[in-house]
């Protein structure tokens, strides 16, 4: 996953499923690690901060450096409340748990998270 700069001004162009995205040519990459917030989808979520996603991992490749007490950047999943589990998930040891989620009813901040399982 890459993380773009984008200037006012600056053309995009549609992608096979129409989703407006920088040129070739116009690709300023960022470091994930300097990135103050990024706002995720997910498919579902705990009040832990757990989600889940399309099953790709990408996000999770993409910010495994948090897993190491990084901080940066914020993490905050964007759902509706129907998205929630209510009986939690159990993260692998490859997730990265979010800091907050955000709903159409509520922010929530994740307080505490459970540290993720050892692998074997």
């Amino acid at each position: 996953m890459l993380f773009v700069r984008i200037r006012p001004g600056d053309r995009l162009s549609y992608n096979r499923w129409g989703i407006p995205e920088p040129r070739p040519g116009l690709r300023h990459i960022v470091s994930p690690r300097r990135l103050d917030l990024v706002l995720m989808p997910l498919v579902g979520f705990d009040d832990a901060g757990n989600r889940i996603g399309m099953g790709k991992g990408y996000y999770d490749r993409t910010f495994a450096f948090r897993r190491r007490q990084c901080s940066r950047p914020t993490l905050i999943g964007l759902a509706h409340e129907c998205q929630q589990v209510a009986e939690g998930l159990t993260p692998a040891v490859w997730d990265v748990a979010l800091d907050a989620l955000v709903t159409a009813r509520r922010y929530h901040t994740v307080k505490q998270r459970l540290p993720a399982p050892k692998a074997l």
